[in-house]
Parts: C-alpha cells; structure tokens; sequence
C-alpha cells in the first residue's frame, strides 16, 4: 500500500496549548560533514554510499551536548491531497507549505508555516471538479503565515508511528542494530508487525535530517540505512538536481521513496514519494509524479 509523506497530519495532530519555550542554545538540525565526500558514486552503490558517510561521522570526534540545545530546522513541504476520495466528484490537489520547526529538550515545538506556493491540480479535470463544487478551501497555509504549537513531550522526529521525543531521540543506541529495532518499535502501532522497508528509509531519513542525534548515532543511523534490503541509486525524470546529489531508493507496491542526499557533506536533500503504478489512491495522477515531498533548504 503506498504511503505518502504525512508531515502535515503530523503537524496538525499536535496543535495546542503548550509553546516551544525553554533556555540553550539553538542549534540547526541537519548538520553537514566538513570536506569532501564522495565525487563519483558508481549506479548501484546506495549501500555504499550510505556505509561511506557512517563512517565519516563515526570519524567526527565528539558531538555538542544536546541536553540543553533547541533544534531548528526548515522544510519545504509539498503534499498531494484528495478531496471526495471514492466519487466521481474526487480529485486531487497539490499544496506547498514552507515551515520553520523550533523543537526544545522538552520535545515541546514551535512550528511557524505559510503558504509556500499557488495550490496545483493534477490535471485540469480536477480544477474544474474543484470550481464546480464551489472552491472550497484546499487547507493551505496562510500567505501571510501562522503558528502551530506542540504541548511539551509530543513532539516527535519521526513522521510517522509513535512519538520518538527529543531525549529519546538524543539517547538512541550508537549500534545499528539496535537502532533500527527502535525505530521499528515506533512504526508497528501504524504499520503492522513488518513495516516496509521503504517506510522505514524514510523514518531514517526523517531522523538524520531533523534529529539531536551524536555523531556515533548518526553513524548508526546511516548504518541502517546501508542494511535496509532493496536500497539503489535512481534518478527523477529531470536528472539529479544538483551534481554533488545522489537519490537512495526503495520501492514499495505502488510507490518509491527516495532520499536525496549531499555526497559531499552527507546531509539530507529532500525526501519523496514518487508514484509507480495507478491506484486509487490518487485520482487522476500519473505515474511518475511525486505526490509527497519534504526538502530541507541550506542554513
């Protein structure tokens, strides 16, 4: 079953009383390796890649302490959501939401989004289908932006399953084994006893852009993400973005994630659902399309 990006579900869950407040310093999430990575990565050297940068920060020295330091990071969120699913009046519509995350040792957030593009139909059918039933409200973000607060203790850093706190996040196992058993742990409340591995790429993914992990728990992270079974090389229909960029894959029944990574510094790009066959999960979508996608812009 394809499962698409969930960040704003996520997001929405959370609101509420309860503001991202707490001392230390801030700290941007994502953080780069210094020097150079590697320049030429050959197709079918995802494993490798990914054992590649483990390394690399297994080699970082010391990380700062995160006992007392808010994480804050930037995402460019662009969902796919289906309006009347299961009528002949459905259809689909893609909405952009820029958001800047404040995340304290509390696992309290502060979350400020606004509007980060026009909404976009995936085909003119579904524009119309929108205007004749009147233009309703695609849920955008406002253009001149809001803020969501997230109570203390529920903010999680992974997009899916059960919430993985700051200090839970902070405390993960420097082994990756044990690791990847924890994050399995979170995922089988929302996806069954024997999640997808290309569900659990993306948690990695999610962790290792946005977390407080150490340098060895980032190691292990990527570790993990060597291991997962199915992990390749691809590319999107337009080429690699940049050239220092390179996509790790895993497809599932009717989608692909990808995970576009920096080969060069080892961070985190973007994450993505590409659509590969029809499914009535997304009207009128061709195959192809990216129907969800996070990307985490340079601080």
């Amino acid at each position: 079953m394809l499962v698409s990006i969930a960040v704003v579900g996520l997001l929405a869950s959370g609101c509420g009383p309860g503001a991202a407040t707490g001392a230390g310093p801030t700290s941007a999430a994502n953080p780069h390796l210094p020097g150079v990575g590697l320049r030429h990565p050959t197709p079918g050297s995802a494993s490798g890649v990914a054992r590649t940068i483990a390394a690399r920060w297994a080699a970082a020295g010391a990380s700062a302490d995160m006992r007392t330091t808010r994480i804050e990071y930037q995402t460019i969120d662009y969902t796919a959501t289906v309006f009347s699913p299961g009528t002949p009046e459905g259809f689909t519509a893609f909405i952009t939401t820029r958001r800047t995350t404040l995340v304290t040792p509390a696992s309290a957030a502060t979350i400020y989004a606004d509007n980060g593009a026009r909404p976009r139909f995936a085909t003119p059918t579904d524009q119309a289908l929108w205007q004749a039933a009147g233009r309703p409200s695609l849920g955008q973000a406002a253009t001149t932006g809001q803020t969501q607060t997230i109570p203390v203790g529920q903010f999680s850093f992974l997009p899916q399953g059960s919430t993985l706190t700051y200090r839970q996040a902070a405390a993960l196992p420097a082994e990756p084994t044990r690791l990847a058993a924890v994050i399995l742990d979170h995922l089988r409340p929302y996806a069954g006893t024997h999640p997808p591995a290309s569900l659990v790429l993306k948690q990695l993914a999610y962790l290792i852009a946005t977390a407080p992990l150490t340098d060895q728990g980032r190691s292990a992270a990527w570790q993990a993400v060597a291991s997962l079974p199915g992990l390749r090389t691809c590319q999107t229909r337009s080429g690699r973005a940049r050239d220092r960029a390179i996509n790790l894959c895993i497809a599932s029944a009717y989608d692909q994630t990808l995970v576009s990574v920096d080969i060069d510094t080892g961070a985190i790009l973007a994450i993505a659902d590409r659509l590969l066959r029809p499914t009535s999960l997304y009207p009128h979508v061709r195959v192809g399309t990216i129907v969800g996608s996070s990307t985490f812009p340079a601080v």
